[in-house]
């Protein structure tokens, strides 16, 4: 059980940081990388869509890689726990963060992305190119917040 419990952490560890290093990656690296270039509005198209299939991956796999890392550390999964107790109200509000995020990301990766994109190709409006900008922000901090979340859970919570 000790081994499933260290692969089950270190894949939820390496799929967050994925997650967390492609947001930071596309508008630190890639956005300023590409400016200037005739195609940036493609490049930009082909990375989102190709980071979006990893992307999801690796949110599902936290998703599950999380649900057993409790099993693991043999986390009740009682209505109790999760009401009573100050480590499982923080579960809790992690959990629910991260629900969040997945509504956010879902958003702004199916609808927002996509008609920025289209936006961005037919005219010089930047409606969706904001919205885009924004929801994908309030991702990136929810991410964060999840994050460390998750270290203060790891060690015993606040």
């Amino acid at each position: 059980m000790r081994i499933g419990y260290f692969l089950s952490v270190f894949i939820h560890i390496v799929c967050a940081a994925f997650w967390i290093g492609g947001m930071l990656f596309i508008p630190l690296v890639l956005l300023p990388g590409i400016k200037k270039q005739p195609n940036r509005v493609s490049l930009l198209e082909k990375t989102g869509i190709r980071f979006r299939f990893f992307g999801w991956f690796a949110i599902v796999l936290l998703l599950l890689t999380g649900i057993l890392n409790m099993y693991f550390r043999e986390i009740p999964f009682t209505v109790e726990f999760f009401t009573h107790s100050s480590y499982g109200k923080l579960v809790v509000v992690k959990v629910s963060l991260f629900l969040l995020m997945l509504l956010i990301g879902g958003i702004h990766d199916f609808y927002y992305g996509m008609k920025s994109i289209n936006e961005m190709q037919k005219s010089a409006r930047k409606k969706f190119k904001l919205l885009a900008r924004w929801t994908g922000m309030l991702n990136l901090l929810l991410a964060l917040v999840i994050a460390f979340l998750g270290i203060a859970i790891s060690r015993g919570g606040f």
